[in-house]
């Protein structure tokens, strides 16, 4: 995402620490987050719920800071963006993390600058730096790291179909952000954040509600820890950190606010380690590492561009 004006200079050192604090950290942590809510909650629903919700409070907010409602076409924008970003991506991942672990489901997501420098790259017709081709070719490394490496030597097998939809998720991800440079959206970033996130929360919830995920679902399964979750993925997770990566991004050079991409892994990892009792294994931490080479390779490689 780019802010589209030009960088301002940062009003505090402490101000400007806080917003990487809140996206390295408040990001980081949210893969755990939603760990403890898959568990207990339809994942889609937990996925749609969060997104609706957030969106909801991200749209009133913006609106009575006096920010412009959509225009229509800026509603269609939204549609398509929230379908094809925040719900073919989090989608997928709720779900996954029924299956695999928070920092596994972290370190596919970092992924995410990989793709949209590759397919950027695509689209100039012109051929791929070394650079960028090691990058990705490490990220792909990491990703075969944690799918192929023996279990007896992981001390756990991980299944191929989680990853495989981690992978989608993050390519629709990757599709929806270079698509909504050049898509009509509201200026107002928050605004714009709301009705995507609403789009994709409506879509989410539609698709649980017709898998019968509400006769499913038993209210009785929302523990204190389940309901923290919640409100720390949808205050902490989608409206802080969101708030401070947009704030980031007019302050501060877009490569260097895309670091977040590899500290989430890190933050993730070991909070599942320490907090959500998931295994640190040889195989993790050689996955990790070569997911966060390839992501620092493409990084420099834009930076250099």
């Amino acid at each position: 995402m780019s802010s589209g004006t030009a960088l301002q200079p940062a009003p505090s050192r402490l101000v400007r620490l806080l917003a990487y604090a809140a996206i390295y950290f408040l990001w980081g942590a949210s893969f755990l987050a939603i760990r403890v809510l898959v568990a207990r909650v339809p994942p889609l629903l937990a996925a749609g719920v969060r997104f609706l919700t957030a969106g909801v409070i991200l749209f009133l907010w913006s609106a009575m800071r006096g920010d412009p409602l959509p225009k229509l076409r800026e509603w269609r924008s939204g549609v398509l963006l929230g379908v094809g970003m925040f719900a073919c991506n989090y989608g997928p991942l709720f779900w996954a993390e029924q299956r695999v672990a928070s920092g596994i489901a972290a370190i596919i997501s970092a992924l995410i600058p990989v793709w949209i420098a590759a397919f950027e790259w695509t689209r100039t017709g012109s051929g791929m730096p070394r650079r960028l081709i090691a990058g990705t070719a490490c990220g792909l490394a990491g990703v075969a790291a944690l799918s192929l490496t023996p279990a007896q030597l992981s001390g756990a097998r991980i299944e191929m179909f989680p990853l495989a939809a981690l992978l989608f998720g993050t390519i629709a991800w990757a599709v929806g952000t270079i698509w909504s440079q050049h898509l009509p959206l509201p200026r107002a970033k928050p605004m714009a954040a709301s009705i995507q996130m609403m789009w994709g929360g409506i879509a989410l919830c539609a698709v649980s509600i017709a898998a019968g995920d509400l006769q499913r679902f038993d209210p009785g399964a929302l523990t204190a820890r389940v309901w923290v979750s919640m409100i720390y993925l949808i205050f902490g997770a989608s409206i802080v950190a969101f708030t401070a990566y947009v704030w980031l991004l007019g302050h501060e050079p877009p490569t260097r606010v895309a670091s977040y991409a590899y500290v989430n892994p890190v933050v993730a990892v070991l909070l599942g380690w320490v907090l959500g009792g998931e295994k640190l294994s040889i195989q993790i931490i050689l996955a990790m590492l070569l997911v966060l080479v390839g992501v620092m390779a493409v990084v420099g490689q834009r930076r250099m561009a």
